[in-house]
């Protein structure tokens, strides 16, 4: 893995900083728009709050960027259109995501899926059994990857983008 400045760093904790707005963050935790709103919260309740995450993105910002809540978002920005006080939570969370990212905290379920879009440009396998289950459907068959093309671009993308992700741990 690349050594990341201590600049970096500071520049990261900086965006967030302001991204966070104090003060809409203390009327924040009242309302739970966001949550009732959420999809993935609906899903995994018990895993997933994104009122809770942003409290304790907040408050705790280190034992956030060491647990998984993080990177159950979904990135729909529901919370964000649906927010009374504006708060930009979908940024919020990308911030803090870069953030545990440059101190080298990306945990392994999202480097498997970074691994199987590279591999086959899905971030699921499409088995031959699934396909059979289509056809079944009369829907069109998906196939194991995307077009050549596609695959080619991906792969080029993410050998320029994120290497250092890609390595085995």
């Amino acid at each position: 893995m690349p050594k990341l400045g201590k600049e970096t760093t500071k520049i990261s904790k900086e965006l967030l900083k302001r991204t966070l707005e104090a003060e809409k963050l203390k009327y924040c935790h009242q309302c739970g728009t966001c949550t009732a709103s959420c999809p993935v919260a609906r899903v995994i309740p018990e895993h997933y709050n994104p009122r809770s995450l942003l409290q304790k993105v907040y408050l705790d910002l280190d034992t956030v960027l060491e647990g998984d809540e993080l990177w159950l978002c979904a990135w729909c920005y529901t919370c964000y259109e649906r927010c009374p006080q504006d708060m930009k939570t979908t940024e919020v969370i990308m911030l803090t995501r870069n953030l545990a990212v440059e101190r080298g905290k990306f945990p392994e379920r999202p480097a498997s899926l970074i691994k199987q879009i590279v591999k086959t440009g899905r971030t699921l396998d499409v088995t031959q059994a699934r396909d059979l289950r289509r056809a079944s459907l009369g829907l069109p068959k998906i196939g194991e990857t995307v077009s050549k093309r596609a695959l080619d671009e991906i792969q080029k993308i993410a050998k320029k983008g994120f290497p250092w992700r890609l390595e085995e741990k």
